[in-house]
């Protein structure tokens, strides 16, 4: 046993395989278990309910104070455990400021705290996060969404956009307590990788032998298609305030998720200006070159941040998810109503 437990706290970003590691990590939870290795065990296979109960932003609309004491919990199961290593991983803990960061980095005694960023290149990430502000009942156009977290914005939507995709603000804010040798950031790695690597690298910084521990799991937080985001948006400006945040989320998991899946594939990338696309490029340097600075455990490469050239966009998209007309998403609906009425089930 190492002569200090230590605690690997996977903090974000979103979008960046998080899902895909927590998945991992909660189906190797046993194996993991014998070979010294906690994963504590809450509701889901991420700890997002424990970071709920930190902040006290849950909703009693919501059965949210059903997880009050997710992070007494988290907390209880990481300091009794008696093995080398904890890992604990919810995205949510990236947009920690002030008193409740202090708290997290505190919480653990005296285990040795790690904190693990995973970092994702912002061409990606921003229709990506879109996508995924939208799957939360976020009705805002796309272009209006680019225009917001490319520009000058202070609007509640940039700063949470740049909140949690900022490399270099959120690694300032976490590593001001802490070694910054314990500051890990995996980078994700690009297009055509292994589909594995994001795994390896990750389980390299926790202590874990990657081959020791199944991986292909199937694909979960899917991107939507094009069409399939805009068909959602369109309802979140009608509809998506009738339900519980909570309640929603679960009908987008567990039935349209499918649904958009087998009816709406679309390989047709998100459109991005290259106004746009020379924008995210200069504010990827400024964030890499923060990092570099830091002086932080990287594993993988700086290099995978950069956002890959392309070339051919016009100053205007077009075959977005603003183009596509009522008729086309009434088709696209009907679609979908089709297919859940018949799924079995």
């Amino acid at each position: 046993m190492a002569d200090k437990k230590r605690v690997f706290i996977h903090i974000g970003a979103p979008k960046t395989g998080t899902t895909f590691l927590q998945r991992v990590l909660k189906q190797n939870s046993e194996a993991m278990a014998q070979a010294g290795v906690l994963y504590p065990k809450l509701r889901h296979e991420a700890h997002h309910t424990a970071v709920w109960a930190l902040r006290k932003t849950f909703d009693d609309t919501d059965k949210g104070a059903a997880f009050a004491n997710h992070w007494d919990r988290l907390v209880r199961q990481s300091r009794g455990w008696t093995g080398d290593t904890v890992v604990i991983s919810s995205e949510l803990f990236c947009f920690s400021r002030g008193p409740t960061l202090t708290k997290v980095l505190t919480a653990f005694g005296d285990a040795e705290v790690h904190v693990v960023y995973t970092a994702r290149d912002l061409i990606r990430q921003v229709p990506a996060v879109w996508q995924e502000q939208v799957k939360n009942r976020q009705d805002m156009p796309y272009q209006d969404f680019l225009a917001d977290v490319l520009g000058d914005s202070t609007s509640a939507l940039s700063r949470l956009f740049w909140g949690g995709q900022n490399a270099r603000a959120v690694l300032a804010r976490w590593s001001k307590r802490l070694d910054h040798a314990h500051v890990h950031v995996v980078t994700a790695p690009p297009p055509g990788s292994p589909p594995g690597l994001l795994w390896e690298r990750f389980a390299s910084v926790v202590g874990l032998d990657a081959a020791r521990y199944a991986s292909d799991i199937p694909p979960a937080n899917t991107s939507l298609s094009i069409t399939a985001a805009e068909s959602l948006r369109r309802y979140n400006a009608r509809f998506a305030e009738d339900l519980p945040i909570l309640e929603y989320r679960k009908i987008i998991r567990r039935q349209l998720d499918p649904a958009f899946a087998h009816t709406l594939r679309d390989s047709s990338k998100f459109p991005l200006t290259m106004a746009q696309r020379s924008r995210i490029h200069e504010l990827s340097e400024q964030m890499v070159d923060g990092v570099r600075r830091g002086g932080y455990d990287v594993v993988g490469s700086l290099d995978d941040l950069a956002p890959a050239p392309r070339h051919g966009d016009d100053s205007t998209p077009g075959g977005g998810p603003d183009s596509l007309s009522d008729t086309q998403i009434m088709e696209a609906l009907l679609d979908v109503v089709n297919y859940l009425l018949r799924r079995p089930g």
